[in-house]
């Protein structure tokens, strides 16, 4: 509304002011149209060049200084802005009408100005639940455990646990990249995870502690964002250190039209193993993928569609694995502040020898069958105002033509989660 007010004190000073320069040899006034055209077509760049050339041929022209100032404050050049309008403030042939307008419009770019000063924000996330497992003999899953024997399954439960602190870092001055306002933040991330099963079965617990941090960029304009993280994890298993991982993560997510994305995404994690028995896991894991995203009715509605390529870089043959995945998900309202939520995955593993040293001749192919679903409820008070529970199953087939490794699984899960800000 108050851009709009000293757009309208613009309008105003170019009523009020004669046209003196026809004898310029460019028309101030071409010039001027031009320029409030590349701004209302979103190239602010062009209208800021061609606004300073008009004020450097005349200086006076307080119409144009106010559209500079506009453009300033649109590509966050908010100190340059509030210099344009002090010197419209400060020139005692300025208007009354037009000083009150440009006045109402200071305070909007200080309390700009106040918000861009602040550039960190910290912000926790806490998980905790219970869960049964119908096969705890394949462990945290075949991306951790590898080549494990399961044709014998065995059930449990426990409890899992998630700590994460996440910290932002927006740079002061906003960049310009290929006539785009770009926002830079530096993104960090602290992750601890536990999953402890019974006395009975403490050799399947799982720990992981996990660190990401990296640049992002993000377009005002919100049409596109990405991100390029470090990530170091180490892993434990059982009572014993289990492996170590080190790795990249970018991404690239662009807005197709408003509420539909698509993101381009890679993980590339050098592996390396702790326990002799695991050593021909260790190698340079890769995965590449592609996302589709789409969302209906203020987000509330979304759906999400994808496909990944995998290669597991295992340095023994008989665990080396490569395949595609294609899943597809969705969310929909389910009562009031509740949404439920369903994801379908299949993932193919092809592995590149037999494992002769257990007696097998064939070469493991397999396809995993993966379906979860679940339903979250948001508490806006009471007892667990700001918390949020959520239940979720997973089941999970695994087809091989291998007998021992053709198993299915039954995972239940319920747990209350909540972000500090």
């Amino acid at each position: 509304m108050i851009r709009k007010i000293l757009v309208a004190a613009c309008l105003y000073m170019a009523l009020a002011s004669p046209n003196t320069y026809a004898e310029e040899a460019v028309d101030p006034e071409v010039l001027f149209n031009e320029a409030m055209r590349y701004r209302l077509n979103g190239e602010l760049f062009k209208s800021i060049e061609l606004f300073e050339t008009i004020l450097s041929n005349q200086p006076s022209l307080n119409r144009a200084r106010l559209e500079l100032a506009i453009s300033y404050h649109l590509t966050r050049r908010y100190e340059d802005a509030k210099d344009q309008l002090s010197q419209v403030l400060n020139d005692p042939e300025t208007p009354d009408e037009v000083k009150l307008s440009v006045t109402a419009y200071m305070a909007q770019l200080s309390g700009d100005i106040k918000t861009a000063a602040q550039r960190s924000t910290s912000s926790m996330y806490i998980s905790a639940g219970m869960f049964t497992d119908s096969n705890i003999n394949l462990g945290p899953g075949k991306d951790i455990t590898g080549n494990t024997n399961i044709s014998s399954e065995e059930n449990g439960s426990g409890g899992q646990f998630m700590f994460t602190y996440s910290h932002r870092s927006r740079a002061s001055q906003a960049m310009h990249i290929n006539n785009s306002i770009v926002d830079f933040e530096w993104q960090t991330q602290a992750t601890a995870y536990s999953k402890a099963y019974g006395s009975d079965n403490t050799e399947f617990n799982l720990s992981v502690l996990s660190l990401s941090t990296g640049p992002a960029f993000i377009s005002e304009e919100k049409r596109w964002r990405a991100a390029f993280n470090f990530k170091l994890d180490k892993l434990i298993f059982g009572k014993d250190d289990y492996a170590k991982y080190a790795g990249i993560n970018p991404l690239y997510t662009y807005s197709i039209q408003e509420d539909l994305e698509i993101t381009f995404e890679n993980t590339t994690t050098a592996r390396e193993y702790d326990q002799q028995e695991d050593k021909g896991l260790t190698g340079t894991m890769t995965v590449w993928g592609i996302d589709i995203a789409k969302f209906y009715t203020d987000q509330s509605i979304g759906l999400q569609a994808g496909i990944k390529y995998h290669n597991n870089g295992a340095k023994d043959g008989a665990l080396h694995s490569t395949g595609g995945e294609i899943y597809f998900g969705g969310q929909i309202p389910a009562w009031e502040n509740a949404r439920a939520y369903l994801t379908l995955s299949s993932r193919d593993y092809r592995y590149k020898a037999a494992d002769i040293t257990k007696g097998y001749t064939e070469k493991r192919n397999e396809t995993e069958l993966l379906a979860v679903l679940g339903i979250s409820h948001d508490f806006h008070g009471g007892f667990l105002k700001s918390w949020t529970v959520n239940t979720q199953y997973t089941f999970t087939d695994n087809d091989s033509n291998l007998d021992d490794f053709t198993y299915d699984r039954n995972i239940f899960e319920i747990n209350l989660r909540r972000y500090f800000f």
